[in-house]
C-alpha cells in the first residue's frame, strides 16, 4: 500500500537478524517452560502449583516437560556460543556487548539525570549498560542453572565425583537462581524492553527485527548515526 500523498514513508532500520530473533524465541519458550514446570516444585503447597501440575498432566509429565525445556536451553547455549565465536555477525554482536568504560560513565551520567543534575541522559550505542547487564546475567544464570540442573538430574553420577552435600547445595542454588531469573525477567526485562514509555505495550522488534528511525534516534543515537552514514536504512 503506497503512503498517502505528501506524506513521507516511515523509515525502519534492521536491528536483529532472523537468526537472532529465532534464538530469542527459543530462549523465551524454553525459559517459560522451565519456569512453569520448575516453580511449582519450589512452592509445592501452593494452590497455584497444584493447579499447574494438574493442568500439565501430573508430576511425571511436569518432570518430562521440565527436562525438555532444559535440553532446549542447553542446545541453545551451545549454538549461541558457536554463533558468537564462529560467525561474523555473532562476533560483531559480542564485541558490542562487552562492557566498556563508557558504560560506567553512562551509568553515572544517567544517575545525574535522574537527580536533575544533567540536562539530558547519555547517548547510547548499539547496546546500553542495562542491555549488556541483562545479556551477561542471562548467560551466567543459564550456565549456573544447567550445571546445577544436571547435578539434580543425574544425582548418582554426581555423587560418584562429588560429596553428597554437593547435591544439596545444587538444589538450593538451582531453586534460588530460578526464582531470581523469573523475577528479573518479569520485572526488569519486561519493563525496560516493553513497558517503559516509548515501547508500551510491546516492542515488536523481537518479532520483526526492525525499529523505527524515531525509536533508534531516541534509544540508540550513536548506532543510528553510524548506520545512516553507511546508508543502512530501509523505507516501508
Amino acid at each position: 500500500m503506497s503512503p498517502a500523498k505528501g506524506k513521507e514513508p516511515r523509515i525502519y532500520i534492521e536491528r536483529f537478524t532472523l537468526n537472532q530473533r529465532l534464538q530469542h524465541i527459543a530462549l523465551m519458550l524454553s525459559f517459560s517452560l522451565l519456569a512453569l514446570t520448575g516453580l511449582p516444585v519450589r512452592y509445592p503447597n501452593s494452590p497455584v502449583s497444584t493447579f499447574i501440575i494438574n493442568a500439565l498432566g501430573g508430576y511425571t509429565m511436569r518432570a518430562i516437560l521440565h527436562r525438555v525445556g532444559a535440553v532446549v536451553l542447553i542446545g541453545l547455549c551451545v549454538y549461541h556460543g558457536l554463533y558468537s565465536l564462529a560467525s561474523r555477525r555473532g562476533r560483531s554482536e559480542l564485541r558490542a556487548l562487552l562492557p566498556a568504560k563508557k558504560d560506567f560513565l553512562d551509568l553515572f551520567h544517567m544517575l545525574k539525570r535522574y537527580f536533575t543534575l544533567a540536562p539530558a541522559g547519555p547517548k547510547f550505542d548499539r547496546y546500553n549498560y542495562i542491555e549488556k547487564f541483562e545479556y551477561f546475567a542471562v548467560g551466567w544464570g543459564s550456565v549456573l542453572m544447567i550445571l546445577t540442573g544436571l547435578m539434580l538430574w543425574l544425582p548418582g553420577r554426581t555423587v560418584q565425583m562429588l560429596p553428597m552435600w554437593a547435591v544439596d547445595i545444587a538444589r538450593v542454588v538451582h531453586s534460588w537462581e530460578a526464582l531470581l531469573a523469573f523475577l528479573t525477567i518479569l520485572v526488569w526485562h519486561m519493563y525496560h524492553a516493553h513497558l517503559k514509555p516509548g515501547h508500551f505495550p510491546m516492542n515488536v522488534s523481537w518479532l520483526t527485527g526492525k525499529v523505527s528511525r524515531e525509536a533508534m534516534m531516541e534509544d540508540h543515537p550513536l548506532e543510528y548515526e553510524r548506520l545512516t552514514a553507511e546508508g543502512k536504512e530501509e523505507a516501508q
